[in-house]
Formats: structure tokens, sequence, C-alpha cells
């Protein structure tokens, strides 16, 4: 019984440091992206979270900002491609109330 719990603790450990090792590489990338003005596709996929093929598929439709230097490799701006990512807002419920009593209590005043 007791080697069996040894053995389960020592999967349970292993499996720990896996995810620790894991976030560790994560926040490796994050901060290395942080720091970098100018992206290629690839830190593009991460930053985004799409899938490079949707990337080029909407860069080729002109529908995301790039750069193309020498006409071949993309290079992205990080700020631009943060201000694309933001676009298009939705609405909060309370916003969207705010506004409608807003505009209720302009056209009651115009009566």
């Amino acid at each position: 019984m007791e080697e069996i719990i040894k053995q389960l603790l020592a999967s349970i450990d292993e499996a720990i440091e896996e995810k620790v090792t894991e976030k560790m590489e994560a926040i490796g990338v994050s901060g290395y992206l942080l720091s970098k003005n100018v992206l290629g596709i690839d830190d593009v996929v991460v930053l985004t979270g799409l899938s490079k093929s949707h990337i080029y598929k909407l860069t080729s439709s002109r529908q995301m900002p790039c750069y193309k230097p020498n006409g071949k490799l993309m290079y992205f701006d990080r700020a631009e491609i943060e201000n694309w990512m933001k676009q298009n807002r939705v609405q909060t419920n309370d916003e969207a109330e705010q506004k409608a009593l807003a505009y209720v209590i302009m056209k009651s005043g115009q009566l």
C-alpha cells in the first residue's frame, strides 16, 4: 500500500513540475513578445491565438495590417496588431442602458 502511495505522489510531483515548466515557458514567451515592437508571423500567432493560415488569409485580403519590405517576408507592428484586435468593441449591457437612457432624456426634452 505504501509503495502505491509513493508511486502516486511521484507521478503527481512529475505532473506538477511539467505544468510549472509549461507556465514558465509561456511567461517567457509573453515577456519576449512584450519587448518586441516588430513581430514575425509566428509571434503574431502567439499574440493573437489565430492560426498561421488564417493570418495569411487576413493579410492577403488586407484585413490585417502588415509590412513586406522585400515583397516576401511579412512583419507586423505590435501596436497595430493590438489595435486591430480591439476593433468592433461590443457594448456591455450597462453601456447600452446608459445610452438608451440618455436618448430618452434627450428626446423627452425636445417635446
